[in-house]
């Protein structure tokens, strides 16, 4: 398949099943079966998959190659997105700290702009993947979520007042909190059912990842940190007093061990029994250091690399009879630079070494295996932007004593009726925008605590991207017959602050 180019269309085939089969781009046809007669008839199902748009979507149409050239391609994906520094985040506009009406209106319009131009980029870097990848179920969730985002940005009205920007603020408000939430487990998702079908090279699959993460990273922080200095100024704040605003935060090195510590252990017991002997913790350097730095980065790292400490040493305990596991060992070292977590383990090391470790797509077998779990998360593998049509269509054919099947395209709803509300993440409201108290949600931390027997396999390849996005780094060195040490460096964002990046900001 040729790569779609910029005057070509991008279509997607339409995948009936609400249910995310095990491979997507296989319609699923497994309730038919000799014991369970076709009382429909197929014909319906057939015609519907062999769609090149899927019925009921806003974005990918008849009108979208008209749409897309012109506003898309010819003006938002022509501009030049802004790199923006750490201390730019915090202090827009000027070189102060002080919170004034200005600096919020301008932070409004700076934030409604830059999100569109770089939707933009990042909707034709999808639109120039070949066909067959783009319109893998999981990838076109995400194709129209993005899409979906650079329309409601783009379209949104100037802001040129408080009351507009109040309205902004939960229109950004809403967005991290609907469908878009699910992107992340999406993209994974469609990168190992590329793997399993030889659809895209995995080391090109993990260029995209890492590149569309690091993206999301960066967009996400421009929206937080716009939304915390909106809450500050509605509270009655004069000034962030905070170094780079209120989303990073002094983090103690040391109780973020503990409590990724305390995580595992909770992890275990729920893997074996309660009262089964845990790994000694022990703590050694710099216990004291204090840093600043993302608190939900930072707990979603410590958390994954010491899992996989603990777990290693426990199955390692068991397998050997010990009488009890061998400690765990986790050092803290500070430069002028960088802060390294060195995690050492006596868990037998890595029998043969295994290049896939850092990939998300690894091997066939292993990218199964990871699928699989991810279709068994709750809330995630039967997700599809266009669940709540499909549910509409099917209460109204049975009011009306019809069948949904034969009913036309054009009696679908043409417009999202609210936002997705089938995800577990905590609403945040109006009122907590007032009282400087925005929570964001944390997908991150989701799959972070996911229950055991969910083993999805990309802890450490994700991992490694946000360490890279905070201008440090991730390895890990075996001694086969002995252990691991597992070392993680973040960079000091005390001397990036002026820094002015594109996708790592």
């Amino acid at each position: 398949m040729k790569p779609a180019g910029p005057c070509q269309k991008v279509f997607v085939r339409f995948k009936h099943s609400i249910h995310t089969p095990s491979i997507s781009q296989i319609p699923d046809f497994s309730k038919y079966s000799p014991i369970q007669p076709i009382k429909e008839g197929l014909a319906p199902y057939l015609f519907e998959t062999m769609k090149a748009y899927p019925n009921g979507s806003k974005y990918v149409n008849q009108q979208h190659y008209y749409h897309n050239k012109t506003v898309l391609i010819e003006n938002y994906a022509r501009r030049t997105p802004n790199p923006v520094s750490l201390t730019q985040l915090a202090q827009y506009y000027d070189d102060s700290s002080t919170l004034t009406k200005a600096k919020i209106i301008n932070s409004g319009k700076f934030v409604k702009e830059e999100l569109a131009i770089r939707m933009a980029k990042k909707l034709r870097l999808l639109q120039n993947l070949p066909f067959n990848v783009v319109n893998n179920f999981h990838f076109v969730q995400v194709y129209e979520s993005y899409y979906d985002i650079f329309e409601r940005f783009r379209r949104f009205p100037t802001i040129r007042t408080l009351e507009d920007n109040m309205r902004f603020a939960e229109f950004t408000k809403d967005i991290l909190q609907d469908f878009n939430s699910l992107n992340l487990p999406h993209l994974v998702m469609g990168a190992l059912e590329c793997t399993i079908l030889d659809l895209y090279p995995t080391e090109k699959m993990d260029e995209l990842l890492s590149d569309l993460l690091r993206a999301r990273i960066s967009r996400r922080l421009i929206v937080e940190e716009h939304l915390s200095v909106t809450a500050n100024f509605l509270s009655g704040k004069n000034e962030n007093t905070l170094v780079l605003g209120d989303i990073f935060q002094e983090c103690s090195a040391s109780e973020y061990v503990l409590e990724a510590s305390r995580m595992c252990q909770r992890f275990i017991k729920d893997m074996y029994y309660d009262d089964i002997l845990l790994p000694e913790l022990i703590i050694k350097g710099t216990t004291d250091l204090k840093f600043y730095f993302l608190p939900t980065h930072l707990k979603y790292l410590l958390g994954e690399l010491l899992r996989n400490a603990y777990t290693a040493t426990t199955k390692e305990f068991i397998r050997k009879g010990l009488s009890k596991p061998t400690p765990i060992e986790v050092t803290i070292i500070e430069n002028p630079e960088n802060y390294l977590f060195k995690i050492s383990d006596n868990a037998g090391g890595l029998l043969h070494p295994d290049e896939n470790i850092w990939s998300f797509g690894k091997s066939k077998a292993r990218a199964s295996e990871s699928l699989s779990s991810f279709h068994r998360l709750p809330g995630l593998q039967t997700v599809s932007i266009y669940d709540h049509l499909y549910e509409e269509k099917r209460q109204k054919s049975r009011s009306e004593g019809g069948f949904a099947g034969t009913e036309s395209r054009c009696n679908y709803p043409r417009e999202v009726a609210k936002p997705y509300i089938r995800t577990s993440l905590e609403p945040t409201t109006h009122w907590n925008l007032k009282k400087g108290q925005f929570k964001f949600e944390k997908p991150l931390i989701e799959i972070l605590e996911r229950p055991f027997r969910y083993k999805l396999g990309i802890g450490l390849a994700m991992c490694k991207v946000y360490a890279d996005y905070w201008n440090g780094d991730l390895s890990l060195h075996s001694m086969p017959g002995y252990g691991v040490d597992t070392v993680l460096k973040l960079g000091n964002l005390m001397k990036h602050t002026q820094k002015k990046q594109l996708d790592k900001v």
